[in-house]
């Protein structure tokens, strides 16, 4: 979504063969091992950096729903499009959702430019829908951004067996499976723009 104040840095795309994709896998671990003594077991296929010069802001990645099974889909008693549906009262295409994961900011501004770049590039990538696991904070910063994702359950560790052990604290921070409409959200966005710029509340 376009930002309402100057954005530094530059999104560039690491794919699985990219030369620089270890640096950005690494800023990630880094980030999760600070915040919450993780240690992330896998990465999403793409990965896109916030970068200004050599140095990486902030970072996440991507999968394709229709390319195969989802990370949080684990969470949900049916794949994410029947789920979808069900939330919204009409079918959903699964190669119109994308998940996105592995959030790293280190700070909070430069978790904002991220997710306000990531909306009209996974737009441009010809997606619809973006799901993904997000803790409260991450729910507190969308709604100061103007966006009102869909709740489709919560993400329990349960799900995950051994491998929840590599997640530290990051399940005492509340997350839950969300779900946005993409083109909706920036209208919100855009909304909520407009009414900052007229001297309204946000």
């Amino acid at each position: 979504m376009p930002p309402d104040f100057p954005v530094h840095g530059h999104l560039t795309l690491h794919p699985p063969a990219d030369a620089q994709r270890d640096a950005v896998e690494q800023s990630i671990r880094d980030m999760y091992a600070q915040r919450y003594g993780a240690l992330v077991p896998s990465f999403a296929p793409m990965l896109l950096a916030l970068r200004e010069g050599p140095h990486v802001l902030a970072a996440v990645g991507y999968r394709r729903a229709d390319a195969g099974a989802l990370f949080l889909e684990q969470y949900l008693p049916a794949p994410v499009e029947t789920v979808l549906a069900a939330r919204t009262g009409r079918p959903v295409a699964r190669e119109g959702i994308v998940e996105v994961g592995n959030l790293a900011a280190p700070r909070g501004g430069e978790g904002r430019r991220l997710v306000q770049l990531l909306g009209p590039y996974l737009i441009g990538e010809g997606f619809d829908w973006v799901v993904g696991t997000v803790t409260q904070e991450l729910r507190v910063m969308l709604e100061r951004l103007g966006v009102a994702p869909l709740m489709l359950g919560p993400a329990v560790p349960e799900v995950l067996g051994p491998q929840a052990q590599c997640w530290g604290s990051y399940y005492a921070h509340a997350p839950v499976v969300v779900a946005i409409h993409l083109r909706r959200a920036l209208r919100q966005f855009m909304t909520r723009r407009a009414r900052r710029a007229a001297g309204g509340r946000a």
